[in-house]
């Protein structure tokens, strides 16, 4: 079936309005002199840019006043005012990384309670979060379930983008992939809110790129897994050589190519967040924009379709708030995990691998390291990580305590962030598998402390026992090392004494031993067994 004029029209406005932005957002990712023409300064370019989005959304009558208040204020708050807008207390911390990177969490805190670290993938911020609203964010969910909800935000994006010594506009502020994301941010998130909290673990929440860094940490530095209570992967990125995408499979075609030309023109931050992007993602993808398909199909271009769990009224909000910022080195690293097979450190090339790792190729991380309880969630329809991946990953995690497969064919990578109903398809199994962890925790140190005082109770009985020992016997009769074990004693008798005779009922005869031992049964509840033996 041929479109109508009208169709088509409006079809070539909308691909006008798209490499329009490709340009724009191409022009504000770098010293990328080709497209500065474009730069959100330039009035021709902001005029032609106005001109068409008016004409092609006359219903606006004056680009968006008919627009939902909540939604237009909701695209345009930071994180912290966000939260506080829905009536969320909000808190604003810094950290300070190893090499100097200063980054920014966000949280809502609640005095006392067990703190949650959440971790956005690339391209996304803290307020991935909160942005969907009191009802449906795993921000707000945690909050009110009683948890201390701390939200991070990787070096490079747009809360994120200070360092001790560089500016953002260098080139040197952008030489970073994920991997110091996990060797360098993490330990400085965790060691802060443990510090702030008082608390010796937390559990962790990850999403994406947020997942990978976790096993980069675990992997370099395995102290760290003392500090997480449990660890649960939304999307968990590994293994993504037989990611389905088409968009990033195609890059991955030319990865060496995209590679030399980003150094060649010093192109080093992609799809930063900006005043543009902010201002007219509001306009293009609201509830009566013409343009709105379009916004929803860049979405499942990169994440998989399925426009059931899509709420295209929050676009605007999404588009506003992601994409944020990212290292191009970052999408370097992805493409060389797609191309090799392997989840393993950057690839500097032949000689500056031997110098860096002592090997030609990078060695891979060490997945055998991260001990803590896992859980995985994962899906079919996601474009960016496979079930095989998945099936993979967690053949090499040595402690997988879920893994979860959506019961929703159409669910994609970005559902389990925004979904209508994110909920109950994931969420609720999330918290469930946090509370079991908890649980086990509890039995755990309920029965460490059960057993710690039978034996303080034992040893004091066994002074006792001594002590009165002591007083009754003869002073040629010496006690062994260890009476009141169930051990025998010997007497030592002297030629001018008589001998010492110890009556069959002595208290040692009587004496028993008990062992406990704790056991974990295959549904993962605490047992314990007793054995008593008579030491007589």
């Amino acid at each position: 079936m041929r479109p109508t004029v009208g169709g088509q029209g409006r079809l070539l406005m909308a691909m006008l309005l798209h490499c329009l932005v490709v340009l724009e957002v191409c022009g504000r990712a770098g010293a990328f002199t080709l497209l500065s023409p474009f730069s959100y300064s330039s009035l021709s370019f902001k005029n032609l840019l106005n001109s068409v989005l008016l004409s092609s959304n006359a219903n606006l009558a004056g680009s968006g006043r008919n627009l939902k208040s909540d939604i237009l204020e909701d695209a345009s708050l930071i994180t912290p005012k966000l939260i506080r807008k829905y009536g969320y207390p909000s808190e604003t911390h810094t950290v300070v990384t190893k090499d100097g990177y200063i980054l920014e969490m966000h949280r809502i805190p609640k005095k006392g309670a067990q703190p949650v670290l959440l971790m956005h993938g690339i391209l996304d911020t803290s307020a991935t979060w909160v942005l969907m609203g009191p009802k449906s964010g795993l921000g707000y969910m945690l909050s009110n379930l009683g948890y201390d909800v701390w939200m991070g935000n990787s070096r490079g994006n747009r809360y994120s983008k200070n360092h001790t010594s560089l500016n953002s506009d260098y080139q040197e502020f952008w030489d970073f992939t994920f991997h110091e994301m996990g060797k360098y941010d993490l330990p400085a998130n965790i060691d802060y809110i443990l510090s702030k909290t008082g608390y010796e673990q937390l559990h962790y929440i990850g999403h994406s790129q947020g997942t990978a860094i976790f096993w980069v940490l675990c992997s370099e530095q395995p102290s760290y897994t003392q500090k997480i209570t449990s660890m649960h992967a939304l999307a968990p990125i590994a293994y993504i050589h037989d990611m389905k995408s088409p968009l990033f499979r195609t890059l991955v075609l030319f990865l060496d190519f995209l590679t030399a030309a980003t150094r060649m023109l010093r192109i080093t931050e992609f799809m930063p967040n900006t005043k543009f992007l902010v201002d007219h993602s509001q306009v293009v993808c609201h509830d009566n924009a013409m343009t709105q398909d379009v916004c929803s199909n860049i979405l499942f271009l990169v994440a998989g379709y399925n426009s059931e769990q899509l709420n295209k009224t929050m676009l605007p909000v999404m588009l506003s708030h992601t994409p944020s910022g990212a290292s191009i080195k970052q999408l370097e690293h992805f493409g060389q995990l797609m191309k090799s097979g392997h989840f393993r450190k950057f690839d500097r090339g032949y000689l500056r691998n031997q110098l860096e790792y002592n090997r030609i190729t990078p060695p891979d991380y060490d997945l055998s390291r991260v001990k803590v309880p896992v859980a995985l969630y994962y899906s079919v329809n996601d474009l960016l990580v496979s079930t095989t991946g998945v099936d993979r990953l967690a053949r090499e995690l040595p402690n997988v305590i879920d893994k979860y497969l959506v019961p929703m064919e159409r669910f994609n990578h970005l559902d389990f962030l925004w979904a209508i109903d994110v909920k109950p398809l994931v969420y609720n199994r999330l918290v469930r598998n946090v509370r079991r962890v908890e649980n086990h925790r509890a039995k755990l140190t309920a029965n460490l402390a059960s057993y710690l005082a039978m034996q303080l109770q034992r040893q004091h009985l066994r002074q006792q026992m001594q002590q009165q020992m002591m007083e009754v016997l003869p002073s040629n009769v010496h006690l062994p090392h260890g009476f009141g074990l169930g051990m025998e004693f010997t007497t030592s008798v002297t030629s001018e004494s008589p001998p010492a005779t110890i009556a069959a009922t002595s208290t040692a005869t009587a004496t028993t031993t008990t062992t406990e031992d704790a056991l974990m049964d295959e549904d993962g509840v605490l047992t314990t067994t007793s054995s008593t033996e008579s030491a007589a």
